[in-house]
């Protein structure tokens, strides 16, 4: 979903009339049921093939998991968030990125430093296994998925003294489009 979101900002950053006169209506959730159809399948197989006792596949599955996250999903969320980021910096009419551009910047970010040690970690796993440097791995990738909601309530209280509206609030503020 951050690889879709972060190619979905990028070609309306760089297209913009073409994006409001011409992107199908629906293109967001269908690529949205898309994505998660393919997650629902792939958990499944790693499920089928790795939990019921098929072990003898088990890597090749793992494996092919991490090509695509590594090799395909991570380096397209990467292109596409960088393009977005220097055309924001080189937009003369926009000085201050919005909020929800912070939003999608921190979470790749922080994706990219606690996301991808799991992934790499795997792959790594078809050489040598080294169960302390996999567990922490592990706890990255929990504190990855962990700190989005953490990211939204601190970008929407962004500029405000203190907390003084709800969590509620600063949500709506990350997720309204100006």
């Amino acid at each position: 979903l951050l690889t879709a979101i972060g190619v979905e900002r990028c070609v309306c950053a760089l297209w913009p009339f073409w994006c409001r006169c011409h992107r199908p209506k629906l293109l967001s959730a269908i690529m949205c049921s898309l994505l998660w159809t393919l997650a629902c399948v792939l958990a499944g197989l790693v499920y089928f093939v790795c939990d019921l006792g098929h072990s003898g596949h088990c890597w090749m599955v793992l494996g092919t998991l991490c090509f695509l996250n590594f090799c395909f999903f991570t380096p397209l969320m990467v292109v596409s968030n960088v393009i977005l980021f220097i055309k924001l910096r080189q937009s003369s009419w926009q000085h201050h990125p919005t909020r929800l551009y912070a939003v999608i910047f921190l979470t790749v970010f922080f994706f990219l430093l606690f996301g991808i040690p799991l992934s790499v970690q795997i792959f790594l796993n078809f050489f040598v296994y080294i169960n302390f440097v996999f567990e922490i791995c592990l706890l990255l990738a929990s504190v990855n998925s962990s700190i989005n909601p953490v990211i939204y309530v601190l970008v929407g209280s962004y500029g405000k003294s203190r907390f003084k509206r709800s969590i509620k609030v600063a949500l709506q503020r990350v997720f309204e489009d100006r």
